[in-house]
């Protein structure tokens, strides 16, 4: 299914759509993956498409420091993963209804030559203008922007090579605790290409159009509620989107990997605090499984669909299919 064509079935056109199995309900309709990786889906009112920014491989030693190396071996032997090569992708999810246009995350951002930093050179191309230019996408056309939290992978992508915002037009949405961690000395103690692009894509939204969230849940849009789900970072927040009788929970990173659900005392380099990552962690468990939610995991198998079951007091994660 293309997704131009998607967009057009749904202005005016009777269409028959087939369902995933159970493990999706009504909310998320079957999808094919285009070429470059780009998912189309419809959540109650909304054309939903998560693009595919870019693929990065990470540890298990980074991932999962508190487990033993055969406990990580045996388990991302069931996921096809090896300990030295979790890949894993950069996301950004567009919600768009009429004229809204809902851009959660911006992914990594695109630099055509290469960052030296600090003596270390990094290299930063994302593709999320790219694809949004081949998807017929206008940049000034996003009306919101919602920053689940400031680490690289998430607010990359708001300013260009230039210095020129990409969504000019857009209000831009994070909760308070987020922007006054990282805008304090508290933060001092994290690696210093965070603080770097902190300053290169974030602290210039002062000047624009900038909505602070406050308190731990908070209807931002109709049907779309910030959760703070503290401890990856002070301020993170994951999305409760509800539309019609469609459900869906965008966890951001309160999960890195689908063993941080089936193993809640598994501990990331990632997170902050662990426990208080925990604690979100077993929250947001609870509200999908309890509200029957699909979810959306922004480090999972690209496109990061599934579910969280429940089995006494164990928990198991399943991908959509």
């Amino acid at each position: 299914m293309k997704r131009r064509e998607f967009i057009k079935i749904k202005g005016g056109k009777v269409f028959s759509v087939s369902f995933a199995p159970s493990l999706l309900n009504s909310a998320i309709t079957q999808a094919k993956i285009k070429d470059y990786d780009t998912y189309c889906f419809k959540l109650g009112q909304y054309a939903c498409t998560i693009f595919k920014d870019l693929m990065f491989k990470y540890q298990g030693k980074d991932y999962f420091i508190n487990a033993t190396e055969g406990e990580v071996n045996e388990e991302l032997h069931r996921y096809h993963q090896k300990t030295d090569h979790i890949p894993s992708p950069f996301i950004a999810f567009l919600l768009e209804h009429e004229k809204e246009k809902i851009l959660i995350d911006t992914g990594i951002g695109y630099a055509k030559e290469p960052l030296n930093f600090r003596g270390h050179t990094y290299q930063f191309q994302g593709s999320l203008m790219e694809i949004l230019e081949k998807e017929g996408v206008n940049k000034n056309e996003i009306t919101h922007v919602i920053l689940t939290h400031f680490h690289p992978d998430h607010i990359g992508g708001i300013y260009n090579e230039s210095g020129q915002l990409n969504f000019p037009n857009a209000k831009f949405i994070v909760h308070e605790d987020e922007w006054n961690y990282w805008h304090s000395s508290k933060a001092a103690n994290q690696p210093p290409l965070f603080g770097y692009f902190i300053e290169k894509h974030v602290s210039g939204l002062k000047n624009q159009q900038l909505e602070l969230i406050k308190g731990k849940e908070k209807e931002i849009l109709p049907g779309i509620v910030a959760i703070q789900t503290p401890g990856h970072t002070p301020g993170q927040v994951a999305l409760s989107i509800i539309s019609g009788k469609d459900k869906l929970l965008y966890i951001s990173d309160a999960f890195l990997h689908p063993l941080h659900i089936e193993h809640l005392k598994w501990q990331t380099n990632y997170d902050q605090d662990h426990e208080v990552a925990k604690a979100s962690r077993k929250k947001l468990l609870e509200l999908a499984y309890s509200e029957d939610m699909n979810v959306q995991a922004f480090h999972f198998d690209f496109p990061g669909l599934g579910k969280a079951e429940k089995s006494g007091k164990h928990w198991k994660w399943r991908y959509s299919k």
